[in-house]
């Protein structure tokens, strides 16, 4: 019986859970207002009680949990440095994040995953007996000697308080979380599975990531993130425009956006955002092509809620059709073709199915 996993993706208006196992559920519950403001936890305590209430509602069975941190929680980038020791790496490791970070870097965690080389490149510098490649493991601290000058790695750093109260939210909703990453890991998770599956096939993946609050494109190549680019705000700007058409506060307007509510999704004002995001997204995909000319990008992978807008995925593939035809939507089930899910639950999903396979 296959080992039950649950991911967890809270973002600024829905709870996104994924339940691994032989068979796997996906779920996302709309949050009750004010708990969540500006991307923060206003209300921890309401938070714990909202996901326990749920699970039980829902008959989520206990498990191990892994949580997505929003790109706004932590701060995660391609890193190369010399060749050193673990201990070395974790000591010099907070300098790198030193132009993001505005606070004394000991009140924050910092992690790191190693990167596949190419086969270019000459051999590892490798300890000496098992391969080690997490901060959370015991490495040996006895390293062989070798021609290669330095190692790319994907390093990761979060507030220590921040993952504390996530740590005491789920324990209160009797859940223990034993992994936190940030989406762009949990990303890499996906790409590196379906790579292991499809080695034949291109290791190069697009996703727009058509959240509430932000619109988020990440290019993933083999093991690492090759860029990133966010675009604010994301779809909470049809919220306000519905919101303004139908005179009613923003809250209740995402509840008319996800039902359609008496044809909302076809107002002029949401067609002109759907046109807006579109072009934005394009824009993005137009420079990472200028800039990485080898590139090869079969398509978008559009994930997150607004991939479940017709009208919005429409504009996006029609616009992509006109202006770069040699693209294409691209079926996120390819991804996952024995996970039991549908097509939609996957792009919503996408980022809480990746912390099941960690």
């Amino acid at each position: 019986m296959a080992k039950t996993r649950l991911g967890f993706d809270i973002g600024s208006n829905s709870i996104k859970i994924t339940v691994s196992g032989n068979k796997p559920k996906f779920y996302e519950i709309r949050m009750p207002d004010n708990i969540m403001k500006d991307g923060e936890i206003a209300m921890p305590h309401a938070l714990s009680e909202f996901i326990k209430k749920e699970r039980k509602r829902l008959k989520i069975p206990k498990g191990a949990c892994g949580l997505v941190l929003p790109a706004s929680q932590a701060i995660c980038r391609t890193v190369t440095l010399p060749r050193m020791t673990k201990d070395q790496l974790m000591l010099n490791l907070p300098y790198e994040f030193s132009e993001f970070i505005n606070d004394d870097p000991d009140k924050f965690y910092c992690d790191y995953a190693m990167c596949e080389e190419d086969e270019t490149d000459k051999a590892p510098f490798e300890p000496a007996g098992k391969d080690e490649t997490s901060a959370g493991e015991n490495a040996s601290e006895s390293y062989v000697a070798s021609e290669v000058e330095q190692m790319t790695l994907m390093a990761a750093a979060a507030s220590k308080s921040r993952i504390t109260q996530y740590i005491h939210i789920f324990s209160n909703a009797g859940l223990k979380l034993d992994t936190l990453l940030p989406g762009e890991m949990s990303l890499i998770q996906l790409t590196k599975r379906y790579c292991e599956h499809h080695p034949e096939n291109v290791d190069e993946f697009c996703f727009v990531d058509l959240g509430q609050s932000t619109v988020r494109i990440t290019i993933v190549k083999r093991d690492q993130i090759q860029a990133e680019r966010q675009i604010e705000p994301g779809c909470s700007r049809l919220d306000l425009a519905i919101a303004d058409a139908l005179v009613t506060d923003p809250y209740i307007a995402c509840s008319y956006k996800t039902s359609n509510y008496q044809s909302v999704l076809e107002l002029p004002e949401c067609m002109e955002i759907y046109q807006q995001i579109a072009i934005e997204i394009l824009r993005v995909i137009h420079f990472y092509r200028f800039k990485y000319r080898d590139s090869y990008i079969r398509g978008l992978y559009l994930i997150g809620g607004g991939a479940s807008i017709p009208q919005l995925r429409g504009r996006i593939a029609g616009m992509l059709a006109e202006d770069m035809p040699e693209l294409s939507i691209l079926d996120p089930q390819e991804l996952f073709e024995d996970s039991g899910l549908d097509s939609q639950d996957i792009a919503k999903g996408m980022l809480s199915i990746g912390m099941t396979l960690v």
